[in-house]
């Protein structure tokens, strides 16, 4: 494997990483209404505002890698 193949597998990583965590983000915010208690509630709010931080990082890092 040579550097330049490194970096697409890095990136494309870093891509698949940012889909899975909007994606997880998604899925939460839609369950959100529909959990029992405001605890519950709360805490999927967390998560997902989490996967929606890694999805933007993961994003950005992906990026940085394929400009540099």
């Amino acid at each position: 494997m040579d550097h330049n193949e490194a970096l697409r597998k890095l990136e494309h990583l870093l891509t698949r990483e940012a889909d899975q965590a909007h994606e997880a983000a998604s899925e939460l915010e839609a369950l959100i209404s529909f959990l029992p208690s405001d605890r519950s509630r709360q805490l999927a709010e967390l998560q997902a505002k989490a996967s929606h931080k890694l999805a933007k990082e993961s994003r950005e890092l992906a990026q940085s890698v394929k400009e540099g």
